[in-house]
């Protein structure tokens, strides 16, 4: 699936999302580089643009991505994480297991 995934639909607005001029993004959970579908609106959540999606989710793909590329095989999972009913998720925690010993559990603050 590497390589294989697609553009966040401009036509998809994930809950609470308002757009660039509020510094959000339609961030991928599994990310455009590792196959994730821009496409289906369970896989995008609002986000911060800056630094949120990128750079520091981005870095995080690239790791699983690099892993990937190396010849292991990855257990990936995003799980967004909400507070109370807020529409936005507050964090993002990614784990990855690959099968050569990569290891990552991370949880990325979304501050908007």
């Amino acid at each position: 699936m590497i390589g294989k995934g697609t553009p966040a639909s401009q036509s998809i607005r994930p809950p609470g999302f308002q757009g660039g001029a509020a510094g959000h993004a339609r961030g991928h959970l599994l990310g455009r580089q590792l196959g994730g579908s821009g496409t289906d609106p369970r896989n995008l959540v609002t986000l911060r643009q800056n630094p949120t999606n990128s750079p520091v989710m981005l870095g995080f793909e690239n790791q699983v991505r690099a892993a990937v590329e190396g010849g292991e095989v990855v257990d990936f999972v995003a799980t967004p994480i909400y507070r109370g009913n807020d529409l936005i998720p507050r964090a993002v925690t990614l784990s990855a297991e690959g099968s050569q010993g990569f290891r990552l559990e991370v949880t990325i603050i979304n501050e908007l």
